[in-house]
């Protein structure tokens, strides 16, 4: 179980006992004002999944190419545009040393894993990073419901970071079921994301010669 479960599951117990009025170690002095606390603290917990789970699948698409040694030529149009778009960033200075690793090492010509995201992934968004890879975001919908659940997560993330809502108001708009359905819909949609990555390194999707 990993500690979006526990934390979900530890949220659940404990506003179930302070409804019947019981009492267990370790769930002692909560009360309803930390419950929504405590649900406001799961979008976090579930926004820094989302965010985690895509800059490692990003960066692992880098690892695979530089693992590989494959040159900036061999590599598909898509991926091309993304380093160029990244070589942009550099300040000046940087930018003949990008040059001259560009040909052999496409990693450390495009690649900054600080650049990727802050605050912003939703599933608009993760299907854009798709597309400017080359990989597919295709899930199944009946499972995933096409991660319409990441846009819940990360507004309420991003209200909560920049002070437009407090944990209490955040907390008493969702049900511990809600949040859990929620939960599962991310994950089920992250995981076939993840899937669609293996596939595109696995079959070599990311070469030239499979546009």
């Amino acid at each position: 179980m990993d500690e979006v479960d526990q934390f979900l599951e530890f949220i659940q117990k404990s506003e179930s006992h302070l409804e019947l009025g019981t009492k267990e170690l370790g769930i002692v002095g909560i009360d309803k004002d930390l419950i929504k606390i405590m649900k406001a603290s799961a979008f976090l917990v579930l926004y820094n999944l989302i965010e985690s789970t895509m800059r490692n699948s990003i960066q692992e698409i880098y690892e695979h190419l530089k693992t590989k040694n494959i040159p900036f030529d061999m590599v598909r149009s898509e991926l091309k545009k993304v380093v160029l778009k990244n070589l942009k960033k550099p300040k000046v200075e940087n930018i003949l040393e990008k040059i001259k690793i560009l040909s052999h090492d496409v990693v450390s010509a495009g690649f900054d894993p600080s650049d990727l995201f802050s605050g912003n992934v939703d599933a608009r968004l993760v299907r854009d990073i798709a597309e400017e890879y080359g990989f597919s975001s295709a899930t199944n919908s009946a499972q995933t419901k096409d991660g319409q659940k990441l846009v819940i997560v990360k507004t309420q993330r991003n209200d909560l970071a920049h002070g437009n809502k407090s944990f209490s108001e955040v907390g008493k708009e969702k049900s511990i079921t809600e949040i859990m359905i929620i939960r599962d819909e991310v994950k089920a949609f992250l995981g076939e994301i993840v899937d669609n990555i293996d596939k595109y390194l696995t079959n070599q999707l990311y070469l030239s010669s499979a546009e």
